[in-house]
């Protein structure tokens, strides 16, 4: 499968990503991690101290011949949470009974239904077409991603090339040369904020090791199972 993923992404011109590393490493400052939520917070079913856990999308570069496997588990732990908020830190990240320390902020998030509309074709044609391979597809945000036989560009509104996609996950491209790929998941590569959480607003990223905090208007509020985040590495 290695080597098919590899001849396909040749074939256009992306690189691929699929070397896993052996030896569990943290991950670079800057390097972005695509997690989905894998438990639902309500302010009525969560307390102090419980842990959440959230898991890997994709592949995600760690260094120019090794990355992080999807599923790699990111863990933390509810700080506080309350009718009117609900504040996180995520700490580490595990694998195959290895753990690292990270510091990570919030990027962007997206509820269950919004990482659901980016694995649905765009066009009438692609819906006809059997092979999710060959789809065009929509990133939160707004990018597009045009796939053939599974590998592709991604284009912002613009039409401008800003990454790629193949098997591993979805990449923003280098910022400079000698940079590693971002991995964004679900997610377009400029995205930012909170997508489909009409009640919830960011109180504060995460930066500088703080908890990440989301404000409620409502006291029902709800991070569903399956959400999805984007974390930026700090140092």
């Amino acid at each position: 499968m290695r080597h098919l993923i590899a001849s396909l992404a040749l074939l256009v011109g992306i690189p691929v990503y699929a070397q896993i590393t052996k030896q569990l490493s943290s991950p670079p400052p800057g390097a972005t991690l695509p997690v989905l939520i894998n438990q639902t917070l309500k302010p009525h079913n969560v307390r102090p101290n419980q842990p959440v856990t959230a898991l890997l999308i994709q592949a995600v570069p760690i260094s120019a011949d090794a990355t992080l496997p999807r599923g790699a588990k990111l863990e933390g732990q509810v700080v506080s949470v309350s009718a009117g908020s609900i504040s996180i830190l995520f700490n580490q990240l595990s694998w195959k009974g290895q753990a690292v320390p990270v510091r990570v902020r919030l990027v962007a998030a997206a509820s269950p239904n919004d990482v659901y509309e980016t694995r649905l074709p765009l066009g009438a044609t692609d819906r006809g077409t059997s092979n999710p391979v060959d789809w065009t597809t929509r990133q939160i945000g707004g990018d597009e991603i045009y796939l053939s036989g599974g590998s592709g560009k991604v284009y912002d509104q613009y039409s401008q090339p800003v990454g790629f996609a193949n098997f591993s996950g979805v990449f923003a491209s280098p910022s400079a040369p000698g940079n590693l790929p971002r991995a964004v998941g679900p997610f377009s590569t400029t995205a930012t904020g909170l997508h489909g959480f009409p009640e919830l607003s960011v109180a504060s990223s995460g930066d500088d090791g703080k908890p990440i905090t989301l404000a409620a208007s409502q006291p029902n509020w709800q991070i569903g199972n399956g959400s999805a985040l984007l974390l930026k590495v700090i140092p």
